[in-house]
């Protein structure tokens, strides 16, 4: 599942998220694939997630509906949160 989900997401630019849910997101940080739950409540990330059977098995029919029709999102909050966590930086080409 994983390889399905990282594919679509490495060709695009770095925030940019497969919207599983309202509030799943899935992402590449040019390394791995993260999994993050947004807050509902305000802008920005709660926390993140493997990735795992269990998730999958949790999302199965959102996973379906998303890989029948994928949602994509550039989030101005995930950029802010990659760049506070140092990820950005190591992702630039010319870093």
């Amino acid at each position: 599942m994983k390889g399905k989900l990282a594919s679509p997401l490495r060709d695009k630019p770095l925030g940019t998220t497969a919207d599983i849910t309202e509030h799943t997101i899935v992402c590449w940080n040019g390394e791995q694939l993260l999994g993050i739950h947004l807050c509902a409540d305000h802008p920005g990330v709660d926390d993140m997630f493997d990735i795992d059977h269990d998730f999958c098995e949790d999302v199965h029919e959102h996973l379906e509906e998303w890989f029948a029709d994928p949602r994509f999102s550039q989030r101005p909050a995930l950029n802010e949160w990659l760049d506070h966590t140092g990820l950005a930086d190591k992702l630039r080409p010319d870093a």
